[in-house]
């Protein structure tokens, strides 16, 4: 078992990142979402790009295996998406309504007393555009301009984190969301 699964090839970056923060993780291609040889994990990590063709393979493999994500979290998974990169997106794969418009830039954001919000390291993150959250979503951080940058869902025993910051999840997130999380099978 290991403690995160992130979507997508294997990241030096990430690798670096995992290792600070004294976790283990699996890189896995989204064609294996689903199969019953996966092991069981806590965080599943979809980094940001995952629709955009140019920079992952990874939608159709999330699209293909919808009620498996659903049921990960429902278990107590936590899963935490980033943006898509691409001008507009549904998230039809998710189990709660989401929406996503790409609006590249520096944001301010005011401070916020969920402990998600440890996923930033700054209070001007850099984002790659802004969430339209349906039912089922708290909006937990804004922008300037009272747009959401990083929503949670719950569902069953888990939660859901959508973000639009374009950067690395802190390590005090990585460390929070192992500890938080419940070991679930994808």
């Amino acid at each position: 078992m290991s403690d995160i699964a992130f979507i997508g090839e294997s990241s030096f970056l990430y690798q670096k990142l995992f290792a600070e923060a004294g976790v283990s993780y699996q890189f896995v291609s989204a064609d294996l979402l689903g199969s019953p040889f996966l092991p069981r994990f806590k965080v599943i990590i979809i980094p940001t790009g995952f629709a955009n063709p140019l920079y992952s393979k990874a939608l159709a493999g999330l699209q293909r295996a919808s009620s498996r994500v659903a049921d990960f979290v429902k278990e107590g998974g936590i899963l935490t998406v980033f943006g898509p990169m691409v001008a507009e997106h549904r998230y039809d794969w998710l189990p709660l309504p989401l929406e996503y418009v790409c609006e590249l830039g520096s944001r301010s954001i005011s401070p916020s007393r969920h402990e998600c919000t440890c996923i930033l390291c700054t209070s001007t993150p850099e984002c790659d555009g802004f969430l339209i959250p349906g039912q089922g979503f708290e909006t937990v951080l804004e922008d300037e301009k009272g747009r959401a940058i990083l929503v949670v869902g719950e569902l069953g025993q888990g939660l859901i984190m959508a973000t639009s910051v374009h950067e690395f999840p802190s390590v005090k997130f990585m460390r929070w969301a192992v500890s938080r999380a419940k070991e679930a099978r994808l």
